[in-house]
């Protein structure tokens, strides 16, 4: 594991319930300036990485609870309300290598164990399809900015998020963006190729040890392939294979006015535009193995509940 990648998930831990803001009738209040100032100092003008936690707490503090579903959405709400926050005091052009025409942030619920249908963050310029949100190593396509939205999980093990420092490895390797990547069938994302991953996480990866049944947490991450962090996440399963498991997530993302704005991202990375397919692959194919799979490999841990906070 990646000594750099330890000491920038140490310094990237943000404790939400630090910050005081006020809740009218179930609702939270504006985002602190200081909790705002924060995420930029971490992931625009740091390292590139903040995982906001501490929700729970902030809930009950208020007197709310994050397994009632209706606190859960607000605190959900609350959380993009601070990537919004954040993405609006940054200045984007300094964190992208191409010109992107960003105009909007928008999200989308979804299940993180269960297969997802009809879904695209901007399907105004791109097909909506099924998709699977546990993947190999990746970057979101043309979002310079990400936050993901974890918790509280309900009979679920495993579906750590995972980090993976992909820039100090072009860096000590050689390795340009642009040969780190390869077109994700079946989804508009890319994937660290298949000679790199192995490495990548076996050097430069941690997995978040974060608490998703009892609390809620937002990776907030500079997603860029050219510069920014890879992330994936740890294969979810069953706790109890006889009953039903949820994983909420909530995809966080900077969007764009029209679909030139992606063509021109793919070309910078010298990668086609994909074709993509409505329906996820089949179980056990190739194409579902390698892309939809989530990561098996044992990864250290770091995070509040690796420091015993």
């Amino acid at each position: 594991m990646s000594t750099a990648m330890t000491d920038i998930v140490q310094l990237a831990m943000v404790d939400v319930s630090d910050y005081e803001v006020e809740v009218v009738g179930g609702r939270f209040g504006a985002v602190p300036a200081e909790l705002t100032a924060r995420l930029e100092e971490l992931v625009a003008d740091g390292a590139g990485l903040a995982v906001c936690h501490g929700v729970s707490t902030l809930l009950a503090e208020h007197g709310m609870d994050i397994h009632d579903e209706g606190d859960a959405a607000a605190a959900r709400d609350y959380l993009e309300a601070a990537f919004r926050a954040f993405a609006a005091k940054t200045d984007l052009t300094r964190h992208t290598p191409v010109v992107m025409d960003y105009d909007q942030v928008a999200s989308m619920d979804v299940d993180g164990f269960n297969k997802n249908t009809s879904f695209t963050p901007n399907s105004d310029h791109t097909e909506s399809r099924e998709f699977l949100t546990t993947k190999c190593v990746h970057f979101d396509a043309a979002t310079t900015f990400i936050g993901n939205v974890y918790g509280p999980n309900t009979n679920i093990d495993g579906g750590l998020p995972i980090v993976c420092n992909t820039r100090e490895y072009c860096r000590t390797t050689g390795v340009e963006p642009a040969d780190l990547v390869e077109l994700m069938p079946h989804s508009y994302n890319v994937a660290v190729r298949q000679e790199h991953a192995g490495t990548v996480l076996a050097d430069h990866a941690v997995a978040l040890d974060v608490d998703l049944l009892n609390d809620m947490v937002m990776v907030v991450l500079n997603n860029e392939v050219d510069g920014g962090l890879a992330h994936a996440g740890s294969t979810p399963t069953l706790a109890d294979p006889a009953r039903p498991g949820k994983r909420p997530l909530r995809h966080i993302e900077l969007q764009f006015a029209d679909g030139q704005n992606l063509d021109n991202w793919y070309r910078y990375y010298r990668l086609g535009i994909p074709e993509v397919i409505v329906t996820v692959p089949e179980a056990n194919t190739s194409d579902h193995d390698r892309y939809h799979r989530g990561v098996d490999t044992a990864l250290a841990a770091q995070g509040p509940s690796a420091r015993g906070n």
